[in-house]
């Protein structure tokens, strides 16, 4: 399973409320209230589980090396 960057995700948001016609009606049929969409879409909030859901995808902890040459 390949992770995808935050970024992608907001993409594939912008691409779904596009698809859906509306923010609103986007919100409308995921149940998730349009403040949150657009706020996300503008940069001003983080990518919440919920939206992450809604697009299909889980959210799943992973491991990143914090700096080069810290691998083993």
């Amino acid at each position: 399973m390949t992770p995808f960057p935050l970024e992608e995700i907001r993409a594939r948001l912008a691409d779904a409320v596009q698809m859906e016609g509306s923010q609103s009606a986007w919100a409308r049929k995921t149940g998730i209230h349009r403040t949150t969409v657009s706020e996300v879409l503008s940069h001003k909030r983080d990518i919440p589980e919920s939206i992450i859901n809604a697009l299909g995808y889980i959210v799943r902890p992973m491991c990143v090396p914090a700096r080069k040459g810290m691998n083993r």
